[in-house]
């Protein structure tokens, strides 16, 4: 789908936080070789706001591309897992509002640039990777290497990156209870901050997987990618693999 005080309550907390944590959504580091299609509805009134492709390409590197309702592509991302399943490196703009980042990983740090959008000025600086770090869609990684002690009920902590903030933030992985709606047998889990100050600001992302080959199915949270605004809206999103 992350940021503190004023600021964590702020669009660019909650959005690039939340948003990014799924993280994308959704991680190829050890997928097969196949295209998925996630459909982004709003949570409050159902209407579909945009769709999310994800291609696989060489290399552990995988292209996402967002596209209006109409199927105009209005933000694409790059991921490149070549270093690491949990902590990639990637790169994404947003054309709606001008919206860039960038993390890339050069001798131990993760280097992030963010520009909130057009009219702003970059803001760079460099992050001390630390052992576990989960980084954008790298979640999806973390959630399939660490089934079995979420499945036995074990709630796992991780350090998440937030590029608009250049820092990372503390979030509590968990079983959870499935929504309703959600496809018969799935198995779900919880993504919720660790800070109470930042508890206020968001609610829980709950991600829902197929238990047999641990696919995404379903995602219901902050979405990673803002409207022409700059606003980031709760959204439902529900993948195909085809």
């Amino acid at each position: 789908m992350t940021r503190i005080a004023e600021c964590l309550l702020s669009h660019r907390f909650v959005g690039a936080a939340f948003g990014a944590l799924l993280f994308s959504s959704i991680s190829f580091a050890e997928a097969p070789s196949t295209t998925i299609i996630g459909s982004a509805y709003s949570q409050e009134t159902g209407e579909l706001l945009y769709r999310e492709t994800h291609t696989p390409l060489a290399n552990k590197t995988y292209k996402v591309e967002y596209s209006e309702p109409n199927g105009q592509v209005f933000a694409e991302k790059t991921l490149d897992f070549s270093e690491s399943d949990i902590t990639p490196s990637f790169v994404q703009r947003n054309d709606r509002n001008g919206e860039r980042i960038e993390v890339s990983q050069r001798v131990g740090n993760l280097n992030v640039v963010y520009q909130e959008n057009s009219a702003a000025k970059e803001e760079k600086k460099a992050i001390k990777r630390e052992q576990g770090m989960v980084v954008d869609a790298g979640f999806d990684a973390f959630v399939k290497q660490y089934w079995s002690p979420l499945m036995s009920g074990k709630s796992l902590d991780v350090e998440y990156l937030v590029p608009s903030k250049q820092t990372t933030f503390g979030f509590r992985f968990s079983r959870a209870t499935c929504l309703e709606g959600t496809p018969a047998g799935a198995q779900c889990f919880s993504l919720a901050p660790i800070s109470w100050l930042v508890k206020m600001a968001v609610d829980p992302i709950v991600v829902a997987y197929d238990p047999v080959n641990k696919a995404l199915l379903r995602f219901t949270g902050r979405a990673n990618i803002c409207d022409v605004n700059g606003k980031y809206e709760n959204v439902d999103i529900q993948y195909r693999h085809l």
